[in-house]
């Protein structure tokens, strides 16, 4: 009956973290979007109203106008940084997405195995989505590449050889 529970929690952390990459998507579609939205008319009315400027005297105030709002446009992109959204919700979609390949993959071995999802496989994956969502992905890339792989195929042998599930030792 536990064993249910904790391959359904998995289940659905799978699930979530397919929505969550798919959410953060078409956020940094919406950035790449603002960023080139903004930041291009920014520099073409520049460019136009330099021109107009100096074409005649008589065109100084629609070129002043046409560079007033260039200027808005330009501190709208500073002020909104839409390149460092756009860079975040790539990295956080990339950190979704390893955490459900994470999550498919204990499913995958629990039920080879014919075992329950281990109890601290689970509160691995949700100390992940923890620091995706507290914003730490660059830790957590850190803390994979560091200890990751080994660190959990050691958690893994060392939970068969106290259950006693498992046929050799080699085996996770």
């Amino acid at each position: 009956m536990a064993d249910d529970v904790v391959r359904s929690q998995v289940a659905g952390l799978r699930v979530e973290c397919e929505e969550q990459a798919r959410k953060n998507r078409l956020r940094r579609q919406f950035w790449r979007f603002t960023h080139a939205a903004l930041g291009l008319p920014a520099a073409v009315l520049a460019g136009i109203s330099g021109a107009t400027g100096l074409a005649s005297a008589d065109a100084r105030v629609p070129a002043a106008v046409l560079a007033l709002i260039s200027a808005g446009l330009g501190a709208a992109v500073t002020f909104l940084r839409p390149e460092v959204h756009q860079q975040a919700a790539h990295a956080r979609r990339r950190a979704y997405l390893a955490l459900e390949v994470e999550a498919r993959f204990a499913l995958t071995q629990a039920a080879s195995r014919g075992d329950p999802v281990p109890l601290t496989v689970y509160r691995d994956l949700l100390e992940r989505r923890r620091m995706i969502i507290a914003g730490q992905v660059d830790e957590l890339v850190q803390r994979i590449a560091v200890g990751g792989a080994s660190a959990d195929a050691e958690a893994t042998n060392e939970e068969c050889r106290a259950a006693g599930s498992c046929a050799s030792p080699g085996r996770r």
